[in-house]
């Protein structure tokens, strides 16, 4: 917070301090969002849902041709704090005054314009019908997540593949910023990593940490037996590449550690991947990538020479 101080020159006006709050550096956000231009066909909307969505955003220009401009920044105060100041005052006359109903001219400004409303109500109906929303239903916490409070994606999807539900399932991360990939949930440790915005440098660290991470369940793995979760972080992996479009740091990814797998005599891994249909990310998915579909089908399918 800050006191800027005002001097007035007219002896009918005291000196006074201006009050401000100013955000602390961790209130600033970087967000970062990918050109939209760049996600697949079948992503990107329609003629006519842009046409809707352009006339719904041009329906609360302020400043319309032709008509004087709403709600200008000179002559609009601060509802709240006009509000709370009103009522400052009248309390310091009163103490025992209760809080007074909203003022008119402050209604005016908080609330939606009716007649805004009434005059677009084509275009607002336009947009509705343009695009279909779904609810999204939650899931059912499994027996671990009872135990642990720590959700897993491999207990709560059964299509390891499917991106379309897009959860919140780092609870366990709750208030608290995660710097690094755990042993004990690792997929929720990069969910929430990838989703820090407070520096552009953390999904690159990210994707780095549970590249090692993978690697070292499979390295580490007796019989199998790290597989499972192997996969969890895979499939975690390759999600927040397409969305972060950075399908090519999987694709690489993928092929060195099945070429690692051939050489360590691991090779029951990518037969583990080939049974879960796990694959590379075809540009269909993500428009940067070099893999077309059938490349990204027949990955894991055809067979690798056995070393002697």
């Amino acid at each position: 917070m800050c006191l800027t101080m005002i001097i007035f020159i007219s002896s009918f006006m005291p000196d006074s301090f201006y009050f401000n709050v100013l955000p602390f550096s961790e209130d600033v956000r970087e967000f970062q969002f990918p050109s939209f231009n760049n996600f697949p066909a079948a992503w990107q909307p329609s003629e006519q849902q842009q046409e809707a969505a352009d006339d719904f955003v041009r329906m609360f220009d302020l400043a319309p041709s032709g008509k004087q401009e709403v709600l200008p920044p000179d002559l609009t105060p601060n509802p709240v704090l006009e509000r709370f100041f009103r009522h400052l005052e009248l309390k310091s006359r009163d103490p025992d005054a209760a809080v007074p109903p909203i003022d008119e001219t402050l209604r005016k400004i908080s609330e939606p314009d009716k007649e805004l409303i009434a005059e677009n109500k084509s275009v607002i109906d336009a947009f509705r019908s343009r695009f279909e929303l779904k609810e999204n239903p939650k899931l059912k916490k499994s027996s671990r997540r009872l135990l642990k409070e720590k959700p897993s994606v491999s207990d709560e999807r059964e299509d390891p593949m499917d991106i379309s539900d897009q959860t919140n399932s780092n609870e366990h991360t709750s208030g608290i910023k995660v710097t690094k990939i755990g042993d004990s949930a690792p997929v929720q440790d990069f969910e929430a990593m990838m989703s820090r915005r407070d520096s552009p440098e953390w999904v690159g660290k990210a994707i780095k940490d549970m590249k090692n991470k993978i690697h070292d369940l499979v390295e580490d793995s007796h019989e199998g037996d790290n597989y499972p979760k192997a996969l969890e972080c895979l499939v975690a992996l390759r999600k927040g590449c397409i969305l972060e479009q950075e399908p090519n740091q999987f694709n690489d990814f993928l092929r060195s550690l099945c070429k690692f797998c051939q050489e360590k005599y691991l090779s029951s891994f990518c037969e583990f991947l080939a049974t879960k249909e796990l694959t590379l990310i075809p540009k269909t998915e993500a428009i940067d990538s070099e893999v077309t579909d059938a490349e990204a089908r027949s990955f894991l399918v055809k067979s690798e020479p056995k070393l002697e």
